[in-house]
């Protein structure tokens, strides 16, 4: 990925922030995953576009990835987990400071390779699942403010993967 594209991402949706009342938001967020099925906590980054209504209530569209997701200390199974997932929250605004309540519904697909007494294995899964959680927004500026967030995150089988999210993230627009 080109180093200009980032920067016309984000200068195309402040200019759509603008233009909607303030109402839309982009969000880069960093964090770790863990517990459930990831053998050790692990980084993970996101990118999400979204936007609030009245009332409270909003919506967003995230992407996910965690390129070590399933990565054993040993060596003998490493993998990723990527997620995209369209989300309704409801935020309380309380002047700067909004927590909110999110859940989401979406595609998680799962990347992994084991190596077992020399053989080798790789499997890459498409499912879907959901994620629910929450979080607090704290607008410093009036189109710039930081965001953690904490969510669990399942496929939508008994057996399907299932883990726990925590990011922080930089807020532009809203």
């Amino acid at each position: 990925m080109r180093t200009s594209t980032p920067v016309f991402v984000v200068l195309c949706v402040l200019g759509i922030a603008g233009s909607a009342s303030a109402q839309t938001t982009f969000t880069a967020s960093v964090g770790n995953v863990f517990g459930g099925d990831t053998p050790k906590k692990q980084g993970i980054y996101a990118l999400a576009i979204g936007g609030g209504g009245a009332h409270g209530i909003g919506s967003e569209l995230e992407f996910s990835d965690s390129r070590h997701f399933f990565d054993t200390t040993d060596g003998s199974r490493k993998g990723r987990m990527i997620t995209l997932m369209a989300s309704v929250f409801v935020a309380v605004p309380i002047h700067k400071v909004r927590p909110y309540a999110i859940f989401g519904f979406g595609f998680i697909r799962e990347r992994s390779e084991a190596t077992t007494g020399g053989i080798f294995t790789s499997l890459s899964n498409k499912d879907v699942g959901y994620s629910a959680g929450g979080g607090v927004t704290y607008q410093f500026a009036q189109l710039v403010g930081v965001r953690g967030d904490l969510r669990h995150f399942k496929v939508r089988t008994s057996d399907g993967v299932s883990f726990q999210r925590l990011l922080v993230g930089i807020v532009l627009g809203g």
